[in-house]
């Protein structure tokens, strides 16, 4: 799959985020350009928001290969959030994969149930849509050790999180999140950090360039991400 193929499809995502305020202003307004950091410099960026009991922490496996990385480094834009229901089925929103966190306002007053179905059909989606879409593969591509370590859980909320695209809002935007689910019961929040890491054969302190442009004469915004800064 190409990398264009995915920016095709977070274009869509993009134009349909103009139509609210939280994440979209992070694009107008200039993404920051994710850096690589040392493993134990990732630990202290994931340290810097607050653990509850119900709260798990994971982060992209190494074998994945430089397309599969910058899908999830554009999920993190919207802090894309994915519902698993007990038996790991993938809940949807008003027909959607997945909720952004402006949309997840609309859920404060509501329960899961009130609001979630499980998804009916899944063809027609795009690879950017479809990283986290079977729940077994989400194991397969982040650091999770095992299923078993949430398969207890009614509801699995998970977030997908970048240090860099966050900045100063994230540990406001992660409690926004947190405070507008953790009302239902029996739910874990499984927080996918996205940070580049330098043992994935990257350079470290060096930085994955965005380049965003506004389509003009329409509601939409391009996003560009070059090449990761590999060690070759």
């Amino acid at each position: 799959m190409k990398i264009n193929h995915i920016i095709t499809g977070f274009v869509l995502l993009l134009s349909l985020l103009l139509l609210s305020c939280g994440p979209i202003l992070k694009v107008i307004g200039g993404l920051h350009d994710p850096v690589v950091y040392s493993q134990e410099e990732i630990n202290e960026n994931i340290a810097k928001l607050p653990i509850k009991l119900n709260t798990v922490d994971v982060q992209l496996k190494k074998a994945l290969d430089e397309e599969e990385i910058k899908a999830f480094i554009f999920m993190s834009i919207p802090y894309t959030t994915y519902i698993y229901n007990s038996d790991n089925k993938l809940l949807c929103y008003n027909g959607e994969t997945s909720c952004v966190i402006d949309e997840i306002s609309e859920l404060q007053n509501f329960t899961i149930d009130e609001k979630y179905v499980q998804c009916e059909s899944l063809t027609e989606i795009s690879y950017f849509q479809n990283a986290l879409i079977d729940f077994n593969d989400v194991i397969g591509k982040t650091t999770l050790v095992s299923a078993d370590e949430i398969s207890h859980y009614t509801y699995k909320v998970f977030i997908i999180i970048n240090t860099d695209i966050a900045k100063k809002s994230i540990v406001e935007d992660w409690n926004y999140i947190y405070d507008s689910l953790n009302h239902n019961e029996n739910i874990v929040f499984v927080r996918v950090w996205t940070d580049l890491n330098e043992n994935w054969g990257l350079k470290k302190g060096k930085k994955a360039k965005f380049k965003v442009r506004k389509v003009k004469g329409e509601r939409e915004v391009e996003v560009f991400l070059k090449d990761l800064p590999y060690i070759r």
